[in-house]
């Protein structure tokens, strides 16, 4: 379904793909409105978690898996899993919202992406995250505003381990837009900046806050 609509939308002109971006959005948050959805606070059943994946769900393999978080940083990290899970851990209720309308309420489990980030020891100039994923997916974010928003990354989704949802790794970004959300995150990259992402690039909104529309 996600090709069906990808690939005559892609064929737009950019500046007209923008606009039809922009209204298709702005249609669904009022669905919302409409429905609800926006209001709803109650967890939502693991069978009913949504995910989209539009190349499908890549196979990583967890004991073999390692983050590498590099850039303008002064200490490159390369972390196994288990290196992940032994640092301070963060268990946290939250809300992922699609641009396309749907909604999950659920507890997510990681470590802090500014503890994260405070072991690399990143230079002046780190002002972009970007987020690499084993399927080839990529987004960006600037890095003080991921730290203002708690954002975390994480391993575990109500307790479980779900390759579908991103495990190993993940980023939660609460606040944005799932695209924002990365999922099989294998290396964090600092970069000066800017420093736009997949969906961004073709004409999502970059700042990608719940509402937005361009």
């Amino acid at each position: 379904m996600l090709r069906v609509i990808y690939y005559p939308w892609i064929l737009l002109p950019y500046p007209v793909r923008k606009v039809v971006t922009a209204a298709g959005i702005w249609s669904f948050l009022l669905l919302r409105r409409l429905k609800r959805t926006d209001r709803r606070t109650d967890a939502t059943p693991v069978k009913k978690l949504f995910t989209l994946s539009f190349w499908g769900v890549p196979r990583v393999d967890a004991a073999a898996y390692t983050l590498t978080v590099d850039g303008t940083v002064g200490r490159p990290l390369r972390l196994s899993l288990d290196e992940l899970k032994a640092l301070p851990q963060v268990e946290r209720p939250v809300t992922l919202d699609c641009v396309g309308g749907s909604r999950n309420n659920f507890v997510m489990t990681g470590v802090s992406f500014a503890t994260l980030i405070e072991r690399a020891q990143p230079g002046p100039d780190a002002q972009i995250a970007v987020f690499h994923c084993a399927d080839g997916y990529f987004t960006s974010y600037p890095v003080e505003d991921l730290v203002h928003a708690e954002a975390f990354m994480a391993y575990a989704v109500n307790g479980e381990e779900m390759s579908v949802h991103g495990y190993p790794l993940r980023l939660a970004l609460p606040g944005r837009y799932g695209y924002k959300w990365a999922k099989w995150v294998v290396r964090v990259e600092l970069v000066p900046g800017p420093s736009l992402g997949y969906w961004e690039k073709r004409g999502l909104p970059d700042r990608a806050r719940v509402g937005d529309i361009w």
